[in-house]
């Protein structure tokens, strides 16, 4: 989950953007919904990617 967790996600945006990637991109986490609230944890990975995007241009 961006914003959770050891993926260095800022590197891959950097490296997805000078490869002039214009696909998909996908990420799936699965938590215990008790635990983890799925619409709290997906606009917690939304909002982070949006940053890290930001920031890697």
């Amino acid at each position: 989950m961006p914003g959770d967790g050891d993926i260095d996600f800022s590197a891959l945006l950097k490296v997805l953007l000078q490869a002039d990637y214009s696909g998909w991109l996908v990420v799936e986490a699965e938590q215990d919904p008790a635990v983890a609230p799925s619409y709290v944890y997906a606009k917690k990975g939304y909002d982070t990617l949006r940053q890290l995007l930001a920031d890697a241009r």
